[in-house]
């Protein structure tokens, strides 16, 4: 990329361009993706017994079973790859802002460790809270319906670690927020007059999110409705400070 002066207005980067280095962005994040799945691989194993606990802990002797001969194999590739992905997220979030800093100030782009650093905490926060938090309730709740049928539940074990694996990475991408915001009002594309304008459509669309995500029970819902309100909140002071105008007097500060 060509070396960028201090007013990210001075080079403006065409369509072709921006598309290359969007290319060369996803490119680093699937080689640091792999590298960080080859490296858990060994440790698959232990990460499955993990990914699992809450489901024993719900289901009790309830047995996962295979349906394939090849699903273990398979599973713990998919481990791998999820595992590769937690561990590699700060670069994958480094990747990220590196697509964005070109439209940034000079002093803003040495923010980078911060953001690699705060939104990594937020991911992985977030899967952390799925995991301890709204997958217990999830699998409690499916048991309880089985219980009312009365019937044994015997679960696929593909479909239980699909189920998991997509809530934590789910949970943690939604705890991006605050920074998705950031990127979003350096763009000019929102501003927190907008998120402020919106907030009665936002109320109603973290509750359809959480409803969709947990058991239809109020509780669980109020469980992951709550912390992303309060995200939102956050928001919408990071994009009162993301503005344009804003972010560049504090730069300059």
């Amino acid at each position: 990329m060509k070396p960028l002066s201090d007013d990210p207005h001075a080079h403006t980067m065409g369509v072709m361009e921006h598309l290359r280095e969007l290319r060369k962005r996803i490119f680093y994040a699937l080689i640091a993706i792999t590298i960080g799945a080859i490296g858990s691989y060994c440790f698959s194993s232990e990460v499955f017994a993990a990914l699992s606990a809450p489901y024993t802990a719900s289901f009790g002797n309830a047995p996962l079973v295979g349906t394939s001969p090849a699903e273990a194999w398979l599973l713990k590739v998919k481990v791998a790859v999820f595992c590769g992905i937690l561990v590699m997220s700060p670069i994958l979030f480094y990747q990220t802002w590196a697509f964005v800093a070109p439209g940034l100030y000079q002093q803003e782009r040495r923010w980078v460790i911060p953001f690699v650093v705060i939104s990594s905490l937020l991911f992985i926060g977030g899967a952390a809270f799925s995991y301890y938090s709204v997958l217990p309730l999830a699998l409690s709740f499916f048991r309880d319906e089985f219980a009312s049928i009365n019937v044994t539940p015997t679960i696929k074990i593909g479909e239980h670690v699909s189920m998991t694996i997509t809530l934590l990475l789910g949970v943690g991408a939604i705890f991006e927020m605050p920074l998705v915001t950031f990127i979003c009002a350096r763009a000019g594309l929102i501003d927190h007059h907008c998120l402020l304008r919106w907030y009665r459509q936002a109320i109603v669309g973290i509750f359809i999110v959480s409803a969709v995500i947990t058991p239809p029970d109020v509780l669980s819902q109020l469980l992951l409705a709550v912390p992303l309100l309060l995200l939102y909140g956050v928001s919408i002071v990071i994009a009162r400070l993301a503005a344009p105008t804003n972010a560049q007097a504090l730069a300059s500060r």
